[in-house]
């Protein structure tokens, strides 16, 4: 759903860089091509010269990142991690392998490559953006692997800086769902949808949290917040009939019996062959004193599920018509 792409600019690129150098006659060149993003005629500048000079870290550095500009992860990986081996102390080394892991769904080793960049982003121009940076990749990639406490961990930070990409909300808001801290989800997710009009994974995910608060409210005996959370789940998630049931038991208890058969009424042609909709709707249709309407929910119920208790409601109300009559 997500693919986050990036390419060193060069001053980043050449920050930190060489320390010792080989006097080499297409290095230059090499870096002119690397910055008009000709990645390919770079490669071939730099070829012969890392072939003499095998232990040239800056070398191993640039032709990673040009590998990583034509998506040839693995190369750059290999490339990367020779630099890191001759003790880069670049933040481009390890922030491109992270990358080229990241892109090859290699993602524990991912985290480890974000993680060794992040002290570095201390030596950038603007470091508090590189590290906002590490942050977005190194929470997305926790995110892939449904670690949610690191990715709050990473996103929450990350969101401060970069406050107009819904993606980020969308997980952040995600992680907190899975975490258990629905008002955190819900407030985040509100912002990814407002960032994101209609996006249907937005959408799904608040319908399931206001519907999970909602149905707390009920627990707790708090019916009119349920009926309000209730509602707020209707709007991102019409054709969830446990909200429809949920909704009608918080307008039961609030003897709103005509609003309770609406949503059981929603409810029983979403889920047919749910036993507690028709025990519901029978016992919302006796409050109102529709008893023929009552016994035909009841028949149902215990169609789909028989029980003696449903067996003595059947009777009782049979016979309570039958007296009328």
């Amino acid at each position: 759903m997500i693919r986050y792409f990036f390419i060193c600019p060069l001053s980043l690129l050449l920050s930190a860089s060489i320390a010792v150098r080989p006097a080499l006659a297409d290095y230059k060149q090499a870096v002119a091509y690397y910055s008009q993003g000709d990645y390919n005629r770079a490669i071939q500048e730099l070829k012969p010269d890392l072939d003499k000079s095998p232990d040239w870290e800056f070398g191993h550095r640039l032709l990673g990142l040009c590998y990583l500009g034509i998506n040839n992860n693995a190369l750059a990986v290999q490339a990367l991690s020779r630099a890191a081996e001759l003790n880069s102390t670049a933040f481009a080394t390890y922030f491109g392998l992270g990358q080229a892991y990241f892109n090859m769904k290699r993602y524990n080793e991912a985290i480890s490559a974000f993680s060794k960049a992040e002290p570095l982003a201390a030596k950038e121009k603007i470091p508090e953006s590189e590290r906002a940076n590490v942050s977005i990749f190194r929470g997305t990639a926790y995110y892939r692997i449904n670690n949610y406490s690191e990715t709050v961990n990473n996103l929450r930070e990350a969101v401060r800086v970069n406050s107009s990409d819904w993606t980020l909300f969308f997980m952040l808001g995600a992680s907190y769902f899975n975490l258990n801290r629905t008002d955190e989800a819900i407030q985040t997710l509100e912002r990814a949808g407002t960032l994101k009009s209609g996006e249907a994974s937005v959408g799904d995910i608040l319908g399931k949290a206001y519907l999970k608060k909602g149905v707390q409210s009920l627990s707790d005996k708090r019916y009119q917040d349920a009926v309000q959370n209730l509602l707020n789940a209707k709007t991102y998630d019409s054709k969830n009939g446990y909200i429809n049931y949920n909704l009608a038991e918080a307008y039961l208890f609030e003897k709103r019996y005509a609003e309770a058969e609406k949503e059981l009424t929603a409810a029983s042609t979403l889920l047919p062959d749910n036993r507690e909709v028709f025990t519901r709707l029978g016992l919302v249709y006796e409050r109102q004193n529709k008893h023929e309407q009552a016994l035909g929910a009841y028949r149902k119920a215990y169609e789909l599920n028989p029980s003696q208790d449903l067996k003595e409601t059947i009777d009782r109300v049979s016979a309570n018509i039958k007296t009328k009559k």
